[in-house]
Formats: C-alpha cells, structure tokens, sequence
C-alpha cells in the first residue's frame, strides 16, 4: 500500500488516513510521567460511491451498516458498531497494536458492491494514536440491464418513475444538496425554462440513475463529478430557487455538461441505449 506523508503530520493511504498525535487522544489513567498515550482511536464513516470511483465527492452517507473490528495484536479485541445516521463510526480506547477493520455487506436487490476494499489494517503506536478509515459501495444494479435511459423514461414512464423510487429508497445528491424520490420527481417535472440549473439537474439525474441501475460509469464519471461541482450547494427547482442564466459564464458550462450526459443517457457514448 502507497504511503504519503502530508503537511501537518498526516500521514495518508489509499481509503485510510492515520493521524499523529497532533490530534486529541485519549490516555490511560495510569499513563507513565511523560503522558504517552496508552489507547488509541479508529474512526471513519460510510458513502455512496454513486460514480463508482473510489472516493468521497460529496456524495450520501450510509447509515445502519455494521463495521466491524478485530485485533491482530497479543492484546484480543472483538468489536462490531453500525454506522450513525451521517454514516459515522467510532472505535475509542483501543489499546495500540494492529487492527483489521471490515464493512459487513448487507443482503439486499439490487446488491451492494463495494468501491473501495471490505477491510483494511490499521496500526496503532509509533505516534500515531487516531485513524480514519472510508468505506464506499454502490448498488449494482438491480435488473442487470446494463444500458442507459432518457430523463423522459425517469421522469415520465410509470415504470421509470417505479423504478426511480426502488433505486432512491433514501435520497441522491446533486452537487451537494440530497434529494428525496418525491424531489427528483418533481424537478424532472419542472421544464428548464431557461434556466441552466434545470437543464444539467434532468441530465444529471437520469445519469446517476442509469448507473445505478446498472449501465457502466466509465465513460461518464468526469462529467458527473464536473456536474456536481457546478451544482455545489445551489438547491434545484423545484425544491430550491436556484438559477443560472444559460448565457453566463457558469450556464454556458453547465449547459455543455448536460450535453454530454444527454448523449451518454441516449446511449452515444460507448454504453447502448434500452431497447
């Protein structure tokens, strides 16, 4: 595994950030004269990896996962927590040695597969006292089939909009602002009427939602992040007031944008259309 040490005294692999002691620990009552921590922290949380790329980009947390913990130290630790309702974990006073951490992999339809690797190993002592670990997964699919579809089909057909609700039993995120199936019903419902925010919101939802159903994110997971960052923090109509006049600097890029995801949802991009 690749290490890579940062400024501040971080020290950062893939999927787990390992903190020095600059951050607050916890210490053993019965800590020697110079105070060195006895105990230490792992710590972490849980997302969906809606553009299957390995790595948090604002994307929803999951919550009511099991994470486990065990020790591979002299000293035994078993433990198992499930993550908060912003798909938070927390591990405290463990003594420093070696741990394996592992998400548990609930059965479900479609099924849940993960983006980033089911457990790590985590090292504590030497300095370093607090560790983060990310988990990602992605649901896959459901039905398999593996094409995508347009914003009319989600937004229009009784079995795309059946179908929107099965894939967001809890919420999407656009930019940075989550969305409930009621809410990306209701702006696919909403015509752009000039409004860029509109406009790249149908496309970029219709992506996301092809992806979840099962059609490769391969040609598409730049725009998609692209996307989200031209969204980021602005609430989309109907739900927010947000507008971005087409003809602006930020318009004319989210308007380009939703072109592109406009073709891959038409299937132009290297993954075919539904029949």
């Amino acid at each position: 595994m690749i290490s890579k040490l940062l400024r501040g005294g971080v020290l950062a692999f893939t999927a787990l950030s390992l903190f020095t002691t600059s951050l607050p620990v916890e210490v053993h009552a019965g800590a020697p004269p110079d105070n060195r921590p006895r105990y230490g922290r792992i710590f972490g949380y849980k997302f969906e990896d809606l553009n299957r790329n390995g790595r948090d980009n604002s994307e929803p947390r999951l919550s009511g996962w099991t994470i486990s913990l065990t020790s591979l130290g002299p000293i035994a630790v078993n433990r198992t927590t499930v993550t908060d309702e912003n798909g938070e974990f927390s591990f405290r006073r463990l003594p420093l040695q070696l741990y394996r951490i592992c998400e548990v992999i609930p059965d479900a339809t479609p099924p849940w597969v993960p983006t980033t690797p089911e457990c790590v190993t985590v090292s504590l002592g030497n300095g370093v006292v607090v560790a983060r670990v990310i988990f990602g997964n992605i649901r896959n699919g459901g039905d398999g089939e593996g094409c995508t579809r347009t914003q009319g089909y989600w937004g229009n057909a009784p079995a795309g909009q059946a179908r929107l609700r099965e894939l967001v039993p809890g919420t999407l995120s656009l930019g940075t602002i989550s969305y409930t199936a009621d809410e990306l019903l209701a702006i696919f419902g909403t015509p752009d009427g000039g409004n860029a925010v509109i406009k790249l919101a149908h496309q970029l939802i219709a992506a996301k939602l092809n992806i979840l159903n099962g059609a490769s994110s391969t040609p598409i997971a730049a725009t998609i992040t692209l996307a989200d960052s031209a969204l980021n923090g602005l609430i989309i109509p109907p739900v927010g007031t947000a507008y971005v006049d087409p003809s602006s600097e930020l318009g004319q890029t989210m308007v380009s944008l939703a072109g592109t995801l406009d073709l891959y949802n038409n299937g132009l991009l290297g993954v075919p259309h539904c029949e």
